[in-house]
């Protein structure tokens, strides 16, 4: 069975924690093993977290923020989009990857932390920008836990 679901919300930090619920409240009923909700609330957290937190620069009052994900037997898809990121920022944000893919990121390193979770987090994560140049696209996908 196939379970859609997903969440809009202004980028606020305030926002967070009713998310992290609303997540956790969605995932449950549906069979997902808790330590996958815990792992799925954890990525989730980090990329609402940076977008609130780094977006404030250039973040039009109006962006709404975008968490889908699909529920399937042996796994759960998850999708974020921010609309407002500048084309630029997403070129540094696959560096950044690409960095927590060869290994951990520097510890004086302010930059890439949060990145180098939400990829750890997931077994698999694609990052892209949008065609038109702003926004920021995250897919990513958790193999569910045997129950």
């Amino acid at each position: 069975m196939t379970v859609r679901s997903g969440f809009k919300l202004r980028p606020r930090f305030e926002q967070v924690r009713a998310l992290r619920t609303g997540l956790r409240d969605r995932l449950t009923p549906l069979g997902v093993a808790e330590v996958d909700v815990d792992r799925l609330v954890l990525v989730v957290d980090e990329m609402v977290s940076n977008a609130i937190e780094h977006g404030e620069n250039y973040r039009r009052p109006d962006d709404l923020l975008t968490v889908r994900f699909v529920v399937e037997a042996d796994h759960v898809d998850l999708e974020f989009l921010d609309p407002a990121v500048p084309g630029a920022t997403v070129t540094q944000i696959l560096a950044l990857l690409a960095q927590c893919r060869s290994g951990r990121p520097p510890l004086d390193s302010e930059r890439g932390r949060g990145l180098f979770l939400i990829d750890d987090g997931l077994d698999s994560l694609d990052i892209a920008g949008e065609p038109d140049g702003i926004g920021l696209r995250l897919r990513g996908r958790l193999l569910r836990a045997a129950t």
